[in-house]
């Protein structure tokens, strides 16, 4: 009784987190996409392009950051493999911090063992798929064929997020890493777009989370990255909520209500199986009886004449 009285005081006093699922009614037509993976590969032998159902080919490249790097090999092993689940709360508020990359376009250190690649890239809001595929083997390029020793399709993602950039918010591919030992790679990841809004004492983030499928192929598809994305029409609300003073005194009212008639139901249980087990005489021990002394009938002692 005291915990169930004690989570309804808590509803009160700190509130409860509701999950609601909804229809997008938001009309919306592009978004954004932001991108920060690393490749084992220089980036001069790289492309990154998004197409969708509407036949639009974007030239991510033209936008995105293409950065040489050289990185230990040991680097490659720090990605995680981690659960996806819908982030806390608290925690994606307190991280819901906007930022934007400054630079757009950029190509520094092409012939490095590693490129980064990373930027913003608007999209439309439909079915479509971000890659990033070898210089003339997923698109034909002026600068002609990826030699097949430069071939490495292993990866670090350390950002992939759709809507308003939130580096601080923890995305499902944020910080994981795929390797592969073979030249002719192909990396599909799957993934379904939620649209999600957090709110909070007024405060609200509208961001979007997604859920994962991935498999690998060797040999089937041109080699690279690919990042086919779907939206889901049901948006998710992540809301902390707060019971009404009047719910608040309703419920536990009712709790109470309910243990008193429950305790009732026992002790009358309890009664009846005494009854059964011992008899009506044991059952009966420690009570008054009625009357005093002088209420007791005589005894027959004497023969009535």
């Amino acid at each position: 009784m005291v915990f169930l009285i004690w989570v309804q005081i808590g509803g009160y006093i700190d509130g409860f987190i509701d999950h609601q699922f909804s229809v997008d009614e938001v009309i919306r037509s592009t978004l954004n996409l932001n991108v920060d993976i690393m490749v084992a590969m220089p980036c001069k032998y790289l492309d990154a392009n998004v197409r969708d159902v509407t036949e639009d080919r974007n030239l991510a490249e033209e936008i995105l950051n293409f950065e040489g790097l050289f990185v230990p090999n040991a680097f490659w092993n720090m990605g995680i493999q981690k659960d996806v689940h819908t982030p806390d709360l608290d925690i994606v508020l307190s991280n819901s911090l906007e930022a934007d990359y400054v630079t757009k376009g950029v190509r520094t250190n092409l012939d490095a063992p590693t490129c980064r690649i990373y930027g913003t890239v608007p999209i439309n809001r439909v079915q479509g798929d971000f890659h990033i595929t070898a210089e003339g083997l997923g698109y034909l390029g002026m600068s002609g064929i990826t030699p097949a020793d430069a071939l490495n399709f292993t990866h670090f993602i350390n950002e992939f997020s759709f809507g308003t950039f939130y580096p601080y918010i923890d995305n499902a591919l944020d910080l994981t890493a795929r390797k592969t030992s073979h030249k002719r790679h192909t990396f599909h990841y799957n993934l379904k777009v939620i649209p999600t809004v957090y709110s909070k004492l007024g405060h609200q983030i509208d961001t979007n989370q997604y859920s994962i499928r991935v498999y690998e192929t060797d040999e089937k598809y041109a080699p690279g990255i690919f990042m086919k994305y779907d939206f889901d029409p049901i948006k998710m609300t992540v809301i902390e909520k707060r019971l009404s003073f009047f719910q608040f005194i309703i419920r536990l009212v009712t709790i109470i209500g309910g243990l008193w008639v429950i305790a009732q139901w026992m002790y009358r249980g309890m009664e009846k199986f005494i009854l059964v087990a011992f008899g009506k005489e044991y059952s009966r021990r420690g009570e008054e009886k009625k009357g005093g002394l002088l209420d007791t009938e005589p005894e027959d002692d004497f023969e009535k004449i």
